[in-house]
C-alpha cells in the first residue's frame, strides 16, 4: 500500500478510542476518535498499487496492518465500512434471503468462489442493502479486527437525514466517485462511478442531471480533489454552485488534521455514525 496521508498523535490511549476503517477497491483508510472528548485525533489513507493484480489486495492489507503498530492496538470499538460498488437496495416487502445470489448475479455477473454476499438492514427506509466483496478481504479484516462492526458505505449515507437545499454530494477517490443525489427531502440516487479522465466526471454528473431532469443543482465535493486541478475546472464548466465539504462544528479535530483542507477527510469523519 502506498502512503497518501498519515496523521497521528504522538501518543494516545487506544482503549478509550474508536477506530473507523474504510476498505474500498482502491485501498484502505482510517480515522481515530476520542469519544469522551468528541475529538478526531488521527487518520490515514493508503492506496493499493493498481499495477498489481487485484488478487493481491488482501495480502497488501495484511502487510499494511503488520507495518503499522498502532493498528495492532486494542481499541474501545472498531467499525469497518466497505465501499464497493456491487450493492443493491431491496425493499422489505420483496426481500428473500435465498434470492440474494441470483439477484447479485443478474446485476453484476456471476459470483465467483472467492466472493461473499453481505446484507445491512436500513430500518429508516424499510430496506436491505445487499453487497458483495472478496471473501479473502473480509477474512483479513475480521481476523485483524475481531469483534468489529461492519456496514456498507451506502447504508451509512442512507441513514443520514436529508436536510436543507437540494444537492449532489460527490466523494472523490483516486479512480472513482461516489455520488449521493439529495432532492425533495430524499436520497434519490447513490452510486459509484469509475473514471480515468476529467471529462469522465463531467459526463457522469451531467448524465445524472439529465436522468432526473435537473436544471441546476448545488454540488458538494469531498475527497482527494484540488480546487486548482484540471478535474475541478472541468466540473466548473457545467455547474454554477460548487462548494467543498467542511467539518462539523460540533466535533473537534486535532491541529495536525486542520492543517489540511477539510474536504480531504470530511467523508471519513462522516462515517462516525457506523455502529
Amino acid at each position: 500500500m502506498n502512503n497518501v496521508f498519515e496523521i497521528l498523535p504522538s501518543s494516545f490511549d487506544a482503549e478509550k478510542c474508536i477506530l473507523i476503517c474504510e476498505v474500498n477497491n482502491e485501498g484502505f483508510s482510517f480515522c481515530i476518535k476520542e469519544p469522551e472528548l468528541n475529538n478526531f485525533i488521527g487518520l490515514g489513507i493508503y492506496h493499493f498499487d493498481n499495477s498489481k493484480p487485484a488478487e493481491g489486495f488482501p495480502i497488501a492489507l495484511q502487510v499494511l496492518f503488520h507495518q503499522k503498530e498502532f493498528l495492532l492496538k486494542n481499541f474501545k470499538r472498531v467499525c469497518i465500512v466497505y465501499s464497493f460498488p456491487q450493492s443493491v437496495l431491496i425493499p422489505f416487502s420483496i426481500y428473500k434471503r435465498e434470492n440474494n445470489k441470483t439477484m447479485m448475479n443478474l446485476m453484476f455477473g456471476d459470483v465467483d468462489s472467492n466472493e461473499t454476499i453481505l446484507t445491512d438492514v436500513i430500518p429508516v427506509h424499510s430496506m436491505y442493502n445487499c453487497y458483495r466483496l472478496s471473501q479473502s478481504t473480509i477474512e483479513v479484516m475480521q481476523n485483524h479486527f475481531k469483534n468489529s462492526s461492519t456496514q456498507h458505505q451506502y447504508s451509512l449515507i442512507l441513514n443520514n437525514p436529508v436536510e436543507g437545499q437540494d444537492k449532489m454530494i460527490v466523494i472523490f477517490y483516486a479512480r472513482k466517485v461516489v455520488v449521493d443525489l439529495q432532492m425533495n427531502g430524499k436520497h434519490q440516487l447513490i452510486n459509484s462511478y469509475n473514471y480515468q479522465y476529467s471529462e469522465d466526471i463531467s459526463y457522469v454528473l451531467l448524465n445524472i442531471k439529465q436522468q432526473f431532469k435537473i436544471k441546476n443543482i448545488h454540488l458538494v465535493l469531498s475527497g482527494l480533489i484540488e480546487e486548482n486541478s484540471a478535474l475541478y475546472k472541468e466540473i466548473y464548466k457545467y455547474f454554477d454552485t460548487i462548494e467543498f465539504s467542511g467539518y462539523r462544528k460540533d466535533i473537534a479535530y486535532s491541529e495536525e488534521i486542520k492543517e489540511f483542507p477539510s474536504h480531504y477527510f470530511s467523508y471519513l469523519f462522516e462515517m462516525d455514525s457506523c455502529e
